[in-house]
């Protein structure tokens, strides 16, 4: 068998097109055109075969194919066709390259100016069956492809990392593996927070948010982050503030092989607000075991779904009035039934080692409290109907009556069961928040000790400042120009850092209704990161229970890695895949809605109260902008 030439060897990698399929037995029935071969560019053969190869238009060299547990050698057609070359030869029948579609890779490795002489192999790599060996190899070729084909010279970075994935002789040397998605052609220095703030991504997100201001007050907003930032930056790499990642794939995933990881979402029904009518909901998990090799490696588990009457009157049957501020209803729907199907999880899956909820982990519950008038309930909060507690709690869990069937009780008791898993729970939410609290929080942790040496001014007269620079409330024309804890994070932490984790109290006691000051102090206090995921993406929030931060480092490369495990992606994969499970579609909401209307209505009519049922009917037929209900602007 003919071997490699050692001198001046090529990789050809091409991204294959719908055409290119036709070289494929298990392709040919459902292949639009007729092309059984495929493409090359002229370019690219130019370099592959030598001068009198390519006068002839034509060759028949031995190639070896691979791909998975498959293997062939033989003689195979190179000819030109029109401008182009194609590969060709007899058809590949084996039933494995029926996991191959358009955009995998085909890896061709041969010397340079080959003769037809020499030995060519090529390697295809489908994304079904690798998507990680895929994804390296899309971020090496995607700033050199051109054509659908890029080409890698012996000698070039990257050739000795992808030659690894084509039919390397034994002869070969030791071949470094594939690089991760986030490595680059050389070492390049970190960026300064004045060159992060100057990229392209976060300026354009800073115009996005002080878009409504003067030009010199965007100047300002801009150097102010800049300022705010790089002073953060310094004090938390004094304090020890800084984690950087592990963010090698190589090393970091043998460390999780054989671990059940938990990924837990909702979606709800786009419902309107009808008080005491069902809600529609569905809560996915899905489980996966890296590493594994066996059927139950993948797990999909739906932990709710439709839940009749979630909120009941205190005594019985419909409101006597509908409570009025609706979102706190259905926000309090949506959170207590994420939180239950986290719970449910944990109870189906005792194996498991860590759980991501789509969301915070910890939310404020003062809003969801009756509403009071000089100290008297004016319109008090529904409780949960014995139907949506069985749904939100064990079944062994002790029965409630009373203030322990509301949101605010309910909702602590999911937290306690949560906390008290010995899995890690978490929390993970990509969306940038409009808060600064993780930001005011380290100012608070701050020791004057430990940072007045590098501070320009006295640390009490810094801190104040810092505070008002955060939220500049006494500057006309910056005001409201809140700097936010994602927008600072951004600009403070490079790619593959994050923020070691700060308590953060949610529910603060100076918020909480009287009648509920006793159970919102039992409430935990969750530990809040961010990673930087990708320097085009804003960071990522990372929250879990303050007992369970020992492991903080573990779960923040977790959440790095399954976020990296694409191209251009940043967020994690898992959770992407149980949204993608649970969302419930309009087709699937509008017939939920119609049922949710009738069965409220019918309940009205039942129990005779005209004051409700004409309640409902304005609320169901209404879009609040009505002539009807314009505001009396005689009162």
């Amino acid at each position: 068998m003919t071997d490699f030439s050692r001198t001046d060897e090529l990789l050809v990698v091409r991204s294959l097109k719908e055409s290119d399929l036709g070289l494929f037995a298990a392709h040919r029935k459902t292949q639009k055109g007729r092309q059984r071969a495929i493409n090359l560019n002229s370019t690219v053969v130019s370099q592959l075969f030598s001068e009198e190869i390519i006068k002839a238009e034509q060759v028949t060299p031995s190639i070896r194919i691979r791909m998975g547990d498959f293997e062939n050698e033989g003689h195979r057609l190179i000819k030109r066709t029109q401008k182009n070359w194609r590969l060709g030869g007899n058809k590949l029948e084996d039933k494995i390259f029926s996991e191959i579609d358009a955009g995998d890779f085909m890896l061709l490795r041969s010397p340079r100016n080959n003769d037809g002489t020499k030995l060519i192999s090529i390697s295809f790599v489908a994304r079904k069956l690798d998507g990680v060996v895929h994804a390296g190899i899309s971020s090496i070729v995607e700033r050199r492809i051109s054509g659908s084909m890029a080409v890698f010279h012996e000698g070039d970075p990257h050739f000795r990392n992808l030659a690894r994935y084509c039919s390397i002789p034994e002869s070969d040397p030791e071949i470094e593996p594939i690089p991760e998605p986030d490595d680059h052609e050389q070492v390049k220095k970190p960026p300064t927070v004045s060159q992060k703030v100057r990229s392209p991504s976060i300026m354009g997100r800073m115009f996005q948010l002080a878009g409504d201001l003067s030009a010199p007050a965007q100047l300002r907003f801009v150097e102010t982050v800049e300022e705010l930032a790089s002073q953060m930056r310094i004090l938390l790499e004094e304090t020890g503030g800084i984690v950087r990642l592990q963010t090698s794939h190589r090393e970091f995933w043998p460390k999780v092989r054989g671990k059940a990881l938990g990924f837990v979402d909702g979606g709800l029904a786009n419902l309107s607000a009808t008080g005491a009518a069902p809600i529609a909901a569905r809560v996915g998990g899905y489980v996966v075991t890296p590493g594994a090799d066996h059927d139950d490696r993948e797990d999909f588990v739906m932990l709710q779904e439709l839940i009749d009457d979630l909120f009941s009157h205190r005594e019985g049957g419909v409101y006597d009035s509908l409570f009025p501020d609706y979102g706190a209803l259905r926000d309090a729907a949506r959170i207590s039934i994420e939180a239950a199907g986290a719970v449910r999880l944990l109870e189906r899956r005792s194996d498991l080692a860590t759980v991501m909820l789509h969301g915070a982990l910890v939310n404020p519950v003062s809003r969801y409290s009756d509403l009071m008038t000089d100290g008297e309930v004016r319109c008090a909060f529904p409780d949960f109907s014995s139907t949506a507690l069985n749904h939100f709690l064990p079944c062994d869990d002790p029965q409630r009556n009373g203030k322990h069937r509301q949101f605010i009780s309910v909702y602590l008791r999911q937290l306690q069961l949560l906390r008290g898993s010995e899995a890690v729970v978490c929390g993970v939410v990509e969306r940038e928040g409009t808060t600064s609290t993780v930001s005011s929080a380290l100012l608070d942790g701050f020791r004057e000790e430990e940072i007045a040496h590098l501070l320009p001014v006295p640390f009490e007269e810094w801190r104040n400042w810092y505070r008002r620079a955060l939220r500049p409330e006494n500057d006309d024309e910056m005001e409201g120009q809140r700097i936010t804890d994602s927008l600072l994070f951004r600009c403070v932490l490079r790619e593959g850092e994050a923020l070691a984790p700060v308590v953060v109290d949610r529910n603060e006691i100076r918020r909480a209704p009287r009648a509920w000051t006793t159970t919102i102090s039992q409430f935990p206090k969750p530990c809040v990161s961010f990673v930087q995921v990708s320097e085009w993406n804003a960071p990522v929030r990372l929250e879990m229970f303050t007992d369970a931060a020992k492991p903080f480092q573990r779960t923040a490369e977790l959440l790095y890695h399954s976020s990296r495990l694409l191209p251009k992606y940043a967020f994690p994969a898992g959770l992407d895949i149980v949204d993608k499970f649970a969302k419930i579609p309009n087709w699937m909401s509008r017939p939920a809605n119609t049922r949710a209307t009738v069965r409220a209505l019918s309940m009205a009519l039942e129990s005779g109260d005209t004051a409700t049922f004409n309640s409902l009917r304005r609320l169901l037929v209404g879009t609040g902008r009505e002539w009807i209900t314009r505001p009396n602007i005689m009162n």
